[in-house]
């Protein structure tokens, strides 16, 4: 018995994968960047200070607190993210971008933004905005 709403998730995530190809095949040739490392370093880019607490990260990131920790340690050897002391409370940490992770966040997302320009290319801007309201409403 078929379901509508199965087909539809199913449908979501194949689709979900080719996107995932596609960021990790140009981001990863470019940046040497994965699909979650890319993630990562928009979210900082985005942060008000380019920084965020691990906790906050891993809500914005939707994994689990030593994910964040597993995901920041490559790119802190890289010089791209650092640590720092949380100044409201010394108990804490925030991750940061270096110069070089905000440089590199900024090409990244110039080049990720060229590939979902291809992947969506056969939809209209409308459309486009359509398909971003109705992936709000799911997740």
């Amino acid at each position: 018995m078929e379901s509508a709403p199965f087909e539809a998730v199913l449908r979501l995530a194949k689709t979900h994968a080719c996107i995932v190809r596609e960021l990790e095949t140009r981001t990863g040739g470019h940046h040497g960047l994965g699909f979650s490392e890319l993630r990562l370093l928009r979210a900082l880019a985005g942060a008000p200070d380019g920084r965020l607490r691990p906790t906050d990260l891993a809500a914005e990131l939707e994994i689990t607190a030593s994910g964040v920790t597993r995901a920041v340690l490559p790119l802190e050897k890289r010089g791209i993210v650092k640590r720092e002391a949380d100044p409201q409370d010394a108990r804490a940490s925030r991750v940061a971008l270096t110069a070089a992770g905000r440089t590199l966040a900024e090409q990244a997302a110039a080049t990720a933004a060229e590939a979902a320009a291809k992947l969506t290319r056969r939809l209209s801007v409308g459309q486009v905005r359509q398909l971003e309201r109705l992936l709000s409403e799911i997740g």
